[in-house]
């Protein structure tokens, strides 16, 4: 039996596969063809921490679907994730027990967000009793930061044009702290560069409207870049590179808010709710900003592209500007509800 890299959606059990790999060959549990494969018990050293996290229980539910609930390890349906899980174990009994998780997730600090944003939308703006502080966002520092070394990245930014000609790249920086207006990230008047990692994504940011051209910039990166990746932790966080109990136990607790977090800077806002859906955001951007990133990842709410914001624009430079015309605008809907 053979696994392959594309039984995972973890990058860390990717990346593995690919350096202990000797072999090309079909995968047993995905079928992908011509692969690299390897034997599951090589990963049974990197399974071994995160087995600990569960215990055997008569109430609980298999252990696969726990692994992919918790962790979202798995690009494998749940037959065949048991198949792989008891390969690289070894133990032929796993699937027919049940298990559940010696530790329980904190939804704590879910409530005390929930009751935050609330505060600071009609209560207290600037002494907020339920505030999230320094000390709540701190201990995750490590685990969401991603160093990007000079050169790494390619980002974008686009802007709607005033009329035919393209806008000077001079012009295609961070607005002017006397005219930035309120934005996901950033409060009015302080101005923060969004990027997208792709200019259809940097396009469909800026919602322009069919027949309006776009100048889109392409940056350059001129230095390293540490930045807040808030994505989707399950995906960017791997348990596979936690070091000890107390990491796997933090990270497990406080993955539910981990992922509110990156939901916060991602979801859908319509416009004229914007000003008070935003305050909680531009918090949470602050905290970020405070404890020293020079910026944030997250995805986009309107596109499958990535967006970044940089708190200091001095370490990228826009080098080349492209322009598009809008030929078509797709919307979508989806009836809710209905009256008689």
């Amino acid at each position: 039996m053979y696994c392959c890299p594309n039984c995972f959606t973890d990058y860390f059990l990717r990346d593995r596969i690919n350096a202990l790999s000797t072999k090309i060959g079909t995968c047993s549990f995905c079928k992908n063809k011509a692969v690299k494969v390897i034997d599951p018990i090589g990963l049974f050293d990197n399974f071994e921490p995160l087995l600990d996290l569960y215990k055997i229980d008569p109430l609980g539910v298999k252990l696969d679907d726990l692994i992919q609930l918790d962790w979202d390890v798995f690009y494998l349906p749940s037959i065949d994730r048991q198949r792989l899980i008891k390969c690289i174990t070894g133990d032929k009994a796993l699937a027919s027990r049940k298990y559940s998780p010696i530790h329980k997730k904190d939804l704590d600090s879910i409530d005390q967000w929930e009751n935050f944003k609330k505060e600071l939308k009609h209560n207290n703006r600037f002494f907020p009793n339920n505030a999230p502080l320094l000390t709540d966002i701190l201990p995750f520092g490590k685990f969401i930061g991603k160093i990007y070394k000079k050169g790494t990245l390619k980002l974008y930014r686009a802007r709607i044009n005033d009329s035919d000609k393209l806008i000077k790249i001079s012009k295609m920086g961070k607005p002017l702290p006397s005219v930035v207006s309120n934005g996901r990230a950033n409060p009015v008047g302080i101005p923060y560069l969004y990027l997208a990692s792709n200019p259809k994504t940097a396009i469909s940011e800026v919602k322009p409207n069919k027949g309006e051209k776009v100048t889109v910039a392409e940056f350059e990166q001129l230095g390293t870049l540490e930045l807040a990746d808030l994505r989707d932790p399950k995906r960017t966080i791997s348990p596979f590179l936690l070091n000890d109990e107390i990491e796997f136990e933090l990270i497990y607790k406080n993955m539910p808010f981990l992922t509110l977090l990156g939901n916060e800077l991602s979801k859908p806002i319509i416009p004229r709710e914007a000003t008070l859906e935003y305050l909680s955001s531009q918090y949470l951007c602050e905290l970020i900003k405070h404890i020293g990133f020079h910026g944030i990842i997250y995805k986009s709410s309107i596109s499958r592209g990535v967006n970044y914001v940089i708190f200091n624009d001095k370490k990228l430079k826009p080098i080349k500007t492209y322009q598009y015309i809008i030929t078509d605008i797709r919307n979508s809907a989806k009836r809710v509800s209905s009256k008689q």
